[in-house]
């Protein structure tokens, strides 16, 4: 797949357009499609035995659903009945008026500046056409059902698909990995389908999606989607076999769509993208031909064939996936003493390039660095760190990510930034399998530039020297990998691991690093008062903030335990936002700024699991911020998968950046309430706000007050060089709400 090269966002190969001037030109081509839709609805529709059809149609038969674009148009109309069907065969000629006065509230004129605009103005939307308000909808779903998408995409992707929705979501599964469903049963993903119409996430989107158009009973368009799509067969028998439906059709259709869901099982959930991929692949055939038919002919217009070319959208992406992978390296460092010390290694060194699998690498470069470069010192931490700092992982997590761009293009000279992202999303943060990938499009390789030197100093590594010397040391040429167990490490697995890579006769340390040893100890000598009380301040505060959520955790972990009969013991805290807002965040001013919630990604791992259990569960939970308002706001406790972090949204997380996986089907806060406010125009962020707000907190490459946590006179003298504290009490003060 990918030799193949993965579309990138143009705008119809004409230089010097604008982003704007695209969007607005794929406006009128997509509301062109969408006009030969609601023609073909009302051929289909029996408005002269039913007139009541018509209206409704203007009103609620928006083009949103889970089916073919005409089909979910005479759905949504045909299930919204406000009123008595009323039939009178006597209205012929009101009824000849009653059409062109529908088809002139159908047919959007693109004259009108207001219709171009994306999204729609709250004041404007109301007196929009119904095929204005149904290309709303379409662009609303897909950037609520997917993270990182920005409206100028969703355009292009709608485009691509002929406005046809499933199949835009057919083209964003296939770009964004994951994998098309097909009769083989492929297109599961961690066990459930790539796109699930049954899961909360589709749900809400095509709720927002609904409000967006101002539908004016969104759960009925939304039950009514979802009875269509579990009774597929039955509906299609009178969507596919009748050119003009009757009375009778109508009847029986609406019967059927307004009943209550049917229980769908895995093939039922794929089955509506599995038909819109054939759906394209009958566009393409027909387009072919078409082509064959016109050669020799006037030219007709390219078609448009390009997309998925913002490069932020890439790199978050591709972010989201490293931290799935620093989850998994966590979650073998949550077992003995010794783990819990490379916690805060794995901070500072811990990258994911290297010369084995992004995890193995994680894992080998943080044992390496602590055993190499950590030496004992007066600031050591005096009690057992059970949390990791969530800004200080999302940073070596970045660091990582330029380390892996700084590699691969230092072996491809001529590859953009762009594509180097886009061989490691594919790759999974494979920087080798990203290679291979580059060399089988063609691009050539020089050895001009040392990878690994380019990588280390692009990633911030403390001593991108010593890094270099190990990775090229013959020590790294021995079979590693075997002691890099898939399972979480003992202590007995660290110390062959550091035995393997670290003789004592050896030495990876740079001279700039030995003479920096020299020169910083002892660190008392050095440090100015300011500083020393800072970091002992700190390390309480870290300590005060640590103590809080693992009480809570416990107390969420001990309630789920009682569930579920198996008793769980805490291994680690990988993940916290405590700034959760209860509802909607629009009304926080009104709070004072008041956070009721947190939301925590940990380890677990069920009480007297041998060595041949299951290794640690990663749990999601949502605690509440006091420390006695368990009765107000009781915590929920569910297992998640780190594979769910790209799929499941959540505002409040999203809005500061902080990566949190949140469960696949349970219902949490920030899952639903901000979204809706935004579909409807009434928020203050926007969908490309919070990608840039994601894009914000994301890309750090910067100095944390995390640094001081875990401060090494050793090795982070330029932190206390660069970072004076002259205001000791502004200092302490900062430190006074929850912070970590």
């Amino acid at each position: 797949m990918y030799g193949k090269r993965i579309r990138t966002f143009g705008n119809d190969d004409v230089p010097g357009v604008t982003e704007a001037e695209a969007m607005e030109r794929d406006i009128c081509v997509l509301l062109d499609q969408i006009h030969g839709f609601y023609k073909a609805a009302l051929n289909r529709l029996p408005v002269k035995r039913v007139p009541s059809l018509a209206p409704r149609l203007v009103e609620a038969g928006v083009c949103l659903g889970y089916l073919d674009p005409v089909s979910n148009i005479a759905i949504n109309t045909i299930s919204y009945s406000p009123s008595p069907w009323p039939s009178s065969p006597d209205e012929d000629d009101v009824l000849s008026r009653l059409r062109k006065s529908i088809l002139s509230k159908i047919i959007t004129n693109i004259d009108d500046h207001r219709v171009l605009e994306l999204p729609l103005c709250p004041c404007t939307a109301e007196s929009m056409t119904v095929a204005r308000r149904s290309l709303e909808g379409m662009v609303s779903f897909l950037i609520f059902n997917y993270r990182y998408l920005p409206e100028a995409e969703a355009l292009r992707y709608l485009r691509l698909a002929g406005a046809d929705l499933l199949v835009a979501v057919w083209l964003i599964d296939q770009d964004r990995s994951k994998s098309a469903p097909s009769v083989s049963g492929a297109g599961l993903l961690h066990g459930k389908p790539t796109f699930d119409v049954t899961s909360p996430a589709t749900t809400i989107a095509l709720r927002c999606a609904a409000s967006s158009t101002r539908h004016p009973e969104p759960v009925i368009l939304v039950s009514s989607s979802m009875s269509a799509v579990s009774r597929l067969v039955e509906v299609s028998k009178f969507l596919q076999d009748y050119d003009c439906l009757s009375a009778e059709n109508v009847s029986c259709l609406h019967q059927l769509v307004t009943q209550a869901p049917q229980n769908m099982g895995t093939m039922g959930i794929w089955r509506p993208l599995h038909l819109a991929g054939v759906r394209l692949a009958n566009r393409k055939r027909k387009r072919k031909l078409k082509d064959k038919k016109m050669k020799g002919k006037k030219k007709r217009r390219k078609e448009v064939e390009r997309t998925f070319g913002y490069t932020e959208a890439l790199k978050l992406l591709l972010l989201d996936k490293i931290h799935g992978l620093y989850l998994q390296a966590i979650s073998r460092l949550s077992g003995d003493d010794l783990c819990k010390r490379l916690r805060c290694s794995i901070l500072k060194s811990g990258y994911c390039y290297g010369p084995m699998d992004p995890v193995s690498n994680i894992i080998l470069t943080t044992v390496w660095y602590d055993s190499k470069l950590c030496t004992p010192h007066e600031f050591d931490l005096g009690f057992e760190v059970d949390m990791i700092c969530t800004n200080a992982l999302m940073r070596i997590e970045c660091c990582s990510l330029y380390g892996l761009l700084a590699f691969i293009r230092a072996y491809f000279s001529s590859l953009t930034e762009h594509d180097a992202i886009r061989y490691l999303l594919i790759s999974n943060a494979d920087i080798w399998s990203a290679i291979k990938m580059a060399e089988v499009d063609g691009h050539a390789m020089c050895y001009d530039h040392d990878g690994y030197k380019e990588a280390a100093l692009a990633s911030w590594h403390p001593d991108p020297d010593a890094l270099v010397k190990f990775f090229s040391s013959s020590i790294i040429m021995e079979p590693t990998e075997s002691c890099v167990p898939t399972r979480a490490l003992t202590n007995c697995a660290i110390e062959r691991l550091t035995m393997l890579i670290s003789p004592k006769s050896s030495s990876t340390k740079s001279e700039d690093q030995v003479q920096q040893h020299d020169d910083v100890s002892p660190s008392s000598e050095i440090l100015p008062e300011n500083q020393k009380r800072f970091i002992r301040e700190i390390q309480m505060k870290f300590k005060s903030d640590q103590g809080f959520f693992v009480r809570k955790v416990n107390a969420a972990l001990f309630s789920y335990s009682q569930e579920t009969g198996v008793q769980y013991e805490l291994q680690v805290i990988c993940g916290v936002n405590p700034v959760v807002v209860e509802g909607a965040s629009v009304a926080l001013f009104k709070k004072r700024g008041k956070y009721e919630y947190s939301h925590i990604n940990f380890w677990a791992t069920s009480k007297g699991s041998n060595f041949a259990a299951p290794g640690p569960v990663l749990f999601f939970a949502q605690c509440s911020n006091g420390d006695k308002d368990e009765g107000e706001r009781p915590s929920m406790c569910v297992p998640v998968s780190a594979s769910w972090i790209s799929d499941v949204r959540c505002f409040n997380c999203e809005r500061k950046g902080i990566k949190i996986v949140h469960p696949y089907h349970e219902s949490y806060q920030g899952r639903y309430d901000d979204f809706m406010e935004m579909a409807q125009g009434n928020h203050g962020f926007c969908n490309e706000a919070v990608i840039g707000s994601c894009d914000f907190y994301a890309d750090v490459k910067c100095t944390l007050k995390e640094d001081w946590i875990f401060y090494d006179p050793n090795m982070d003298s330029k932190i206390s060089l660069e970072n004076p504290i002259i205001d000791w009490a502004g200092a302490k003060k900062r430190l006074k709400n929850r912070i970590f």
